[in-house]
């Protein structure tokens, strides 16, 4: 879960996504680039945008690909549209990954926790999901 994972979608991301943004900025879910390249293989036919976003700058613009479908806490939601991000940036020695205790290949973000509401229990590892909007048992 990454309520932060932000998004600067180019001409052509948001022209795709329709994420909304401010200022140029947006939300995003993130998925490793080897993740996405077997996503991709594994199903041609799920939209990828080359260059969809550019929040490390023009020469460094990542891919998107839109995901029909994804099911958190019984519900399905989507189309989702995940950004790319190196996978150093989830790794175990470098990335996030280090703080987590299983590996890590992505993160769901607010683009994905836009339709529910949400009760997180940190002390409890429990958290509770209700569709708030747009969501398919």
């Amino acid at each position: 879960m990454d309520t932060g994972a932000t998004a600067k979608p180019t001409e052509a991301g948001e022209q795709a996504s329709g994420t909304p943004t401010e200022h140029g900025v947006g939300v995003t879910s993130y998925v490793t680039t080897s993740v996405l390249n077997r996503w991709h293989q594994q199903h041609p036919d799920w939209r990828v945008v080359a260059d969809g976003d550019n929040l490390f700058g023009d020469q460094h613009a990542t891919r998107l690909i839109e995901v029909p479908s994804v099911e958190i806490a019984g519900w399905d939601v989507g189309p989702v549209w995940f950004t790319e991000r190196p996978d150093a940036a989830f790794d175990a020695e470098h990335g996030i990954a280090r703080y987590m205790d299983k590996e890590v290949a992505g993160a769901a973000g607010g683009n994905i926790f836009r339709h529910f509401a949400m009760t997180i229990d940190y002390p409890n590892q429990t958290a509770w999901f209700s569709c708030a909007r747009q969501c398919h048992e």
